[in-house]
């Protein structure tokens, strides 16, 4: 039973020591192929950098929000991301808080102009919303390209971390 007892303490103990290394919830850790590295082997943006990056807007319906209600989501063009990390690959494989991940190909970035959404409607995205990030395309405005289950896969929610491949 001791032992038991001082595994527990040392485990606590090392979780605390542990957690100051772990992204807080809001930060975006991107790595992979990219040139510009701020953290370990890729570039930790912060919930602050993120919000002094420039805003653009997409105002558009989706199947999670009201229906009918277009919404104005606020955030990061890929493309300012993309700029910002040196990206060199030709996707991005974004990964959600729950482990969920999808590929979106720099094509996309291009075509549809996406977005790294961290409001909706004026409001901050939360966990519970959405949040922290939520990519967003202009679905109305390309809706009989993006209305499929494909392009409905990539609007990815609660995204921790965003991968540059070469694929």
């Amino acid at each position: 039973m001791h032992e038991l007892k001082s595994l527990s303490i040392l485990f606590i103990v090392a979780m605390f020591f542990s957690a100051s290394s772990f992204a807080k919830i809001g930060d975006l850790y991107i790595d992979g192929d990219i040139a510009n590295k701020n953290h370990n082997d890729g570039y930790l943006l912060t919930a602050d950098d993120f919000n002094k990056l420039k805003k653009s807007h997409i105002k558009t319906t989706t199947s999670w929000t009201e229906p009918g209600h277009v919404v104005d989501f606020e955030g990061v063009k890929f493309k300012e991301l993309i700029t910002l990390v040196g990206a060199r690959g030709k996707t991005l494989r974004m990964r959600a808080l729950n482990d969920y991940w999808v590929d979106i190909p720099f094509s996309d970035v291009e075509k549809y102009d996406i977005l790294l959404a961290n409001k909706m409607d004026g409001n901050p995205l939360r966990l519970r919303n959405f949040g922290p990030y939520f990519v967003i395309y202009p679905l109305d405005q390309f809706y009989d390209q993006l209305n499929s289950p494909t392009y409905q896969a990539r609007h990815i929610w609660q995204v921790a971390s965003i991968t540059v491949i070469d694929k």
